[in-house]
């Protein structure tokens, strides 16, 4: 699941199939209003909470069933995603009490259990104690672990940056200029050809099936 409002659309059309009558209001704290023959069954929350006006029944538990069915049709992330949760500070933000789980440089990740969507992940920044009365800001919300994870992870800094990739014709032309290097320049010292001469050893194990990578393999053929 990506966003609240994939999960309430999926949600929503389930219930409409199933004889309720959902109104979308969208607003506020409130996602929808659901009736059963004329009367107000069921109150959706924006933060995924279900608040019925009657309890019990088999009307519930359908509507309960469609819940769980569109938890599992857009892979809601139902186990806890980090472990000793229980035993870390909680933050109350604007939108209700969640669990810090890890916080670096100012950015920090948080996460809480909801009714509807499962686990919730929120990356925020914090502010600077006794200057504002807001402690924390710029949310960022996530259904998935390891995209608020990369948030995290982006925003604080701690992110590796994805190796460069080369395509095999790419490789190939770094092996010919390699090669034309060492076989064309006549004031190269020993040191420095040797360099070369590791570097495209390297690039050969990225380019299987040449039978003869060596500088003057390229050199003949490229004259």
């Amino acid at each position: 699941m990506k966003t609240r409002k994939e999960f309430f659309e999926d949600f929503f059309a389930r219930l409409t199939k199933m004889g309720f009558r959902v109104e979308s209001i969208m607003e506020s704290d409130i996602a929808a209003e659901v009736y059963d023959e004329g009367s107000l069954f069921c109150v959706v929350t924006q933060d995924g909470e279900l608040i019925f006006e009657t309890y019990g029944g088999d009307k519930v538990r359908a509507l309960e069933q469609a819940a769980g069915e569109t938890r599992t049709d857009l892979s809601c992330c139902m186990r806890p995603p980090f472990a000793d949760m229980e035993r870390t500070e909680t933050v109350l933000l604007t939108g209700g009490s969640y669990i810090k789980v890890f916080e670096s440089a100012g950015v920090v990740l948080l996460c809480r259990r909801t009714t509807l969507f499962g686990y919730e992940f929120v990356t925020c920044q914090k502010a600077m104690p006794k200057h504002n009365t807001k402690r924390f800001y710029r949310e960022h919300f996530f259904y998935d672990p390891v995209l608020a994870q990369d948030d995290f992870l982006e925003r604080s800094g701690l992110k590796i940056p994805a190796p460069l990739s080369f395509s095999h014709d790419e490789l190939r032309a770094l092996v010919s200029c390699c090669a034309r290097c060492v076989m064309l320049d006549n004031e190269m010292d020993g040191g420095q050809e040797s360099c070369i001469r590791e570097l495209m050893a390297r690039i050969e194990e990225s380019l299987p099936g040449q039978l003869d990578l060596s500088p003057r393999h390229y050199f003949q053929n490229e004259m």
